[in-house]
């Protein structure tokens, strides 16, 4: 009895699975690419209905004898919130079932340790709900990205320096937030997000080049964590030996060299407006971002050296890099002993809040597999 509800469970699983990633699909081709019956599909197919997950969009083209009809998914059937917390910023996405962006917004909204804080940020979640004209109940869960060391529970934060934020943070916030709460790291979050938008399923290193520099390791669907959840600290790779300070206390780190602020800087916190500055030749701008391309090409062979898989750049920086891979591609391959012409070096397909998305996404994954 048993294993026939364990088999039924996984033939209800593969048949949603399959109208999920299809733009559109019959109950013949179900049936024809799962090699299941007829009836054990058409069964399934009503409880999916049932429940709301799918529905019937009309009909396909005929080819002799009745037409049949198109079965898709109901992508906001459930949604999932996504919010990022930086020191002087909130972002919020509402995400549905496919990984799309259905509303978002960012907020500047300073980091402060106070009631007052936790608060307003429980009232920001409620207004932004309202705006999206979405039911609550549809709401999987929140899911919060933190520039920190997440423990295994989705709820300790092991280590955080860039926000002033206290030990019992999930305790602080939780009593003012309506939904289920888990916490993510934010560059786990940013890579589980680009991974779930690729057409291959191989491994990839990612690497958040925001205010501070981090990055994850991503194969099937899943972040490498290592024994202390510290993997992925990208930014901590000494790039140069007794070199700048780094925020951390030590000396030489990658984040020294590669963090967003270094070039935004330069243009008042504005990073469209530098990367414009650096497409109308501006002298200072180009200088700098010269010297930055040549230290993050440091960083991403050092990378393609340790995982020889493609690295996928995103954070602030990585989302205005589309002109510009194709020359650090270049000074990465010259320093590369074994690839002089290797594309191997991506653009995010996140271009923004794409930390948020991930958060948000590890939700609606999780239902997905529950179905």
């Amino acid at each position: 009895m048993e294993n026939r509800m364990l088999m039924k469970g996984k033939n209800r699983n593969n048949i949603y699975k399959l109208i999920y990633e299809s733009e559109g699909i019959s109950k013949q081709e179900i049936t024809r690419i799962l090699n299941l019956s007829l009836p054990t599909v058409s069964q399934n197919l009503t409880e999916l209905k049932e429940r709301g997950l799918i529905a019937e969009d009309g009909t396909f083209e005929s080819t002799g004898g009745r037409k049949a009809r198109v079965i898709c998914s109901v992508d906001d059937f459930k949604v999932a919130l996504g919010l990022d917390i930086t020191r002087n910023h909130v972002s919020l996405v509402l995400v549905d079932l496919k990984g799309a962006i259905l509303h978002s917004n960012r907020i500047r909204y300073e980091f402060k340790n106070e009631d007052s804080f936790y608060e307003g940020l429980g009232k920001i979640i409620d207004n932004f709900v309202e705006e999206s004209n979405i039911k609550p109940e549809k709401i999987l869960g929140l899911g919060v990205s933190l520039p920190a060391i997440i423990g295994e529970d989705g709820k300790s934060i092991i280590y955080l320096t860039i926000l002033p934020a206290p030990e019992d943070l999930y305790n602080r916030m939780s009593k003012y937030i309506k939904y289920k709460l888990e916490f993510f790291n934010d560059a786990n979050s940013g890579g589980f997000a680009e991974f779930w938008r690729r057409d291959s399923q191989e491994p990839i290193v990612y690497v958040s080049l925001s205010n501070s520099v981090g990055g994850a390791i991503m194969y099937s669907q899943s972040a490498y964590s290592g024994m202390n959840q510290r993997s992925g600290e990208f930014g901590h790779i000494t790039l140069v030996p007794e070199g700048k300070a780094c925020y951390c206390g030590q000396k030489g780190c990658a984040d020294a060299y590669c963090n967003a602020k270094i070039l935004s800087d330069l243009t008042e916190g504005n990073l469209i407006e530098f990367f414009s500055k650096v497409e109308d030749h501006d002298p200072v701008c180009l200088k700098t971002f010269d010297e930055y391309l040549y230290y993050l090409s440091q960083l991403v062979c050092n990378l393609r050296m340790t995982f020889d898989c493609d690295v996928v750049l995103g954070g602030y920086v990585g989302s205005h890099m589309e002109k510009h891979v194709e020359k650090l591609t270049e000074l990465v391959n010259n320093r590369n002993p074994f690839e002089k012409s290797g594309n191997y070096v991506k653009v995010c397909n996140y271009k923004f809040e794409a930390s948020a998305v991930g958060a948000a996404l590890h939700y609606l994954d999780d239902y997905i597999m529950s179905i």
